[in-house]
């Protein structure tokens, strides 16, 4: 099975079979043989399993025209890295393996809706946008002590990323909520104006940034300003999180 998603400022492409599982013994037999590690030396799990990309290793026991030479994952994993991304395995003995390979979102081009928020402008991938509403004082329950709107009689969570992202500015009149999803969940983003679509080339955000858990990237606009792009799987996870916390609360 092959799927794939965005983790952050990466693509992450998982690739999954139902066969076997990689058969660790056999492994060590062949890299020992072939003088990748000593007799009986200790490795981890995980050193085991990266044996398996080294240049002409195989555990074929004969040569065909698809195994046995040695070069198809080493070929695989180099082809990754030099894209500066990483590959994993995992693999459990009777059920399978997974492979997962990471690579990094560097000029990837991806539909966006631009909205500011404060002072500051913000891209959200348009492929995770549901919907979007005016935030109205019927529909602002906060009063309830949780940040709900009512959409078709169904509660969502929300949350105001005015004070999310802690820009010191009075509220625009006229907030809008971006509706956006990832999976079954979804919240509400409140903006203070929503721009227009945006076809976005991402960069990847400096070390100084790469653990602020609400932004994937950036990119460069137009007029030469930056506009962050929002981590929508981070944010959810943030909303529903917080609407537990005040549901546990109450």
């Amino acid at each position: 099975m092959l799927a794939a998603r965005q983790s952050g400022a990466e693509v992450v492409i998982t690739i999954t079979d139902d066969g076997r599982g990689v058969d660790r013994a056999r492994v060590r037999a062949k890299a020992e043989e072939n003088g990748l590690i000593q007799p009986g030396q200790t490795l981890s799990d995980n050193e085991l399993l990266q044996l398996i990309f080294a240049p002409g290793f195989s555990t074929a026991a004969a040569i065909t025209n698809l195994s046995g030479r040695g070069v198809g994952m080493d070929v695989v994993k180099k082809t990754i890295e030099g894209l500066r991304g990483s590959i994993e395995i995992a693999s459990t003995p009777g059920e399978g393996s997974v492979v997962s390979l990471r690579i990094p979102l560097t000029l990837a081009i991806i539909d966006g809706l631009l909205v500011r928020v404060g002072s500051g402008r913000y891209v959200i991938p348009l492929a995770t946008v549901e919907e979007c509403v005016e935030l109205t004082p019927t529909q602002d329950l906060r009063s309830t002590g949780r940040s709900l709107i009512t959409l078709r009689d169904e509660l969502v969570p929300f949350i105001r990323l005015r004070e999310q992202f802690a820009t010191g500015t009075p509220p625009d009149p006229h907030q809008k909520i971006v509706v956006v999803a990832t999976g079954q969940d979804r919240v509400g983003l409140v903006v203070d104006q929503i721009l227009g679509d945006h076809q976005t080339v991402i960069k990847p955000l400096s070390s100084f940034h790469a653990d602020v858990g609400a932004f994937s990237g950036a990119t460069i606009m137009g007029d030469g300003g930056v506009a962050l792009i929002l981590d929508i799987a981070a944010l959810v996870s943030l909303g529903q999180r917080h609407d537990a916390q005040m549901r546990a609360a109450g």
